[in-house]
């Protein structure tokens, strides 16, 4: 008889063999989906996740609210450069609190003085840090900032971009144009907004573009992950209950595999349609929690998904869980203990983590000589096309030789482990050898 997934015609024993299966898939799916563990991970850990998207923003004009450092300027410059400094520092580093103090330093000996108690007055706490300007600083464009808040990288922003407005400043005043004038020239600031264009149209903002498609190759790297390794512990554990002994007297091996992994991908699914349910009802609540805080932020509009895009990316994942699922069965069935079992399911880890490796890469450049040849790799096409998919569109020909050769592959790992699985679910207590893997594959 073929194997259950082939579908051979519906006689009885078809019907049989499809009532085995489907009770295989029940099993598998009620018994992880009830699980407390289950409920944890899906709920909780996306809230987690998401708490992502609020907290930065609050604990960032938190300490802008909360910041009262005192930042002294020790001037050894001829124009006095230090004064506008200190003028734009008026107010606060990033708040209305804080002060700026001025101190010139005329000659050397001052300088030395004057330094000497500002790293005094730092380490005391009276003072957050201190700003050194000599001329050879301005010659090399680098001036010195010491200070108890240097690992605070948004203070050292706003910090470096105060300083270069105020030098700036200065340099056109003595260029001749009038305080006024060189204080708006320098003030001036542009930002600049990306958007997307495509030949589906306009894509909305580049930046949103960019952490959608990250959030979707990481999600689809953590199910594949987390439930492929699922397909192993499975195996692994009905092996060392034996209670494949007893359920192989009934059911034929490729029968009992593919209930698993089925059974597995659906909870797998699930937990994947929960997790985007609940990411976009964080998203449609991000914007009235950030303004109970008193936060002003634009909304996080998602990127345009048709619906084929859509099926797309769901058939990417299905096939691409069937494919790995199969590798880590035929970990599973080839070992005895769960040591056994980390170690031995390194090399499909590794297959997984090099193509998460190329994320960066394939963001930089998604129409790339490498994204291109990592779409058609089936190790690495379930994350990178979808990837690929969220920020630009991909030509027919090149999406129907990515999803073939991952359909093909998908295939031909679920047979292989069928035949492995059959011989090795019933071995314990000695790993196989390549040679006695093999054999198990070419043996009908």
């Amino acid at each position: 008889m073929l194997p259950v997934w082939k579908w051979a015609s519906p006689g009885t024993g078809d019907r049989m063999a499809q009532s085995k299966l489907d009770t295989i898939i029940t099993r598998e799916y009620v018994e992880r989906v009830r699980s407390k563990w289950f409920l944890v991970a899906t709920v909780l850990g996306p809230l987690l996740m998401g708490l992502l998207l609020f907290l930065p923003t609050i604990m960032a004009e938190r300490e802008r609210r909360l910041e009262t450092g005192i930042v002294r300027v020790v001037d050894a410059s001829p124009d006095s450069v230090g004064a506008v400094i200190v003028a734009s520092l008026r107010g606060g580093l990033l708040g209305d609190t804080a002060r700026a103090e001025y101190r010139r330093a005329p000659d050397a000996s001052s300088r030395t003085a004057q330094l000497d108690s500002a790293t005094a007055d730092v380490l005391s706490g009276h003072l957050v840090g201190y700003i050194e300007i000599d001329v050879a600083s301005l010659d090399r464009g680098k001036l010195r900032y010491a200070g108890r808040n240097t690992t605070s990288l948004v203070t050292m922003q706003q910090l470096e971009r105060t300083v270069n407005r105020a030098v700036l400043q200065r340099r056109l005043e003595a260029s001749g144009i009038t305080a006024d004038r060189s204080e708006s020239l320098a003030s001036a600031q542009l930002h600049l907004d990306t958007e997307r264009l495509t030949s589906r149209g306009r894509g909305g903002s580049g930046t949103i573009g960019v952490v959608f498609a990250l959030a979707v190759a990481v999600t689809l790297y953590l199910t594949i992950f987390i439930h492929g390794s699922n397909v192993m512990r499975g195996v692994l554990e009905e092996k060392q209950s034996r209670v494949a002994e007893v359920v192989l007297s009934s059911v034929r091996s490729d029968t009992l595999l593919m209930g698993k992994i089925i059974g597995i991908g659906a909870v797998g699914f699930t937990q994947l349609a929960a997790w985007i349910f609940i990411a976009t009802g964080m998203l449609w609540i991000r914007e009235p929690i950030l303004a109970k805080f008193g936060i002003s932020s634009a909304g996080f509009a998602l990127p345009d998904l048709s619906v084929a895009m859509g099926v797309v990316i769901l058939l990417t994942f299905l096939l691409g869980f069937l494919f790995y699922a199969a590798l880590f069965a035929m970990v599973g069935a080839t070992v005895s203990t769960e040591q056994e079992a980390q170690q031995a399911q390194m090399p499909v880890v590794i297959l997984l983590a090099l193509t998460l490796s190329t994320v960066q890469g394939i963001l930089t450049n998604p129409e790339g000589l490498m994204a291109r040849v990592l779409t058609v790799i089936p190790f690495s096409s379930p994350i990178v096309l979808p990837l690929r998919l969220s920020l630009a569109p991909i030509s027919a020909p090149e999406l129907v030789l990515s999803l073939g050769t991952l359909a093909l592959s998908a295939g031909a790992a679920a047979i292989v482990a069928a035949r492995i699985y059959r011989v090795g679910i019933l071995m314990y207590g000695k790993r196989p050898t390549l040679r006695e893997a093999l054999r198990w594959i070419n043996s009908r």
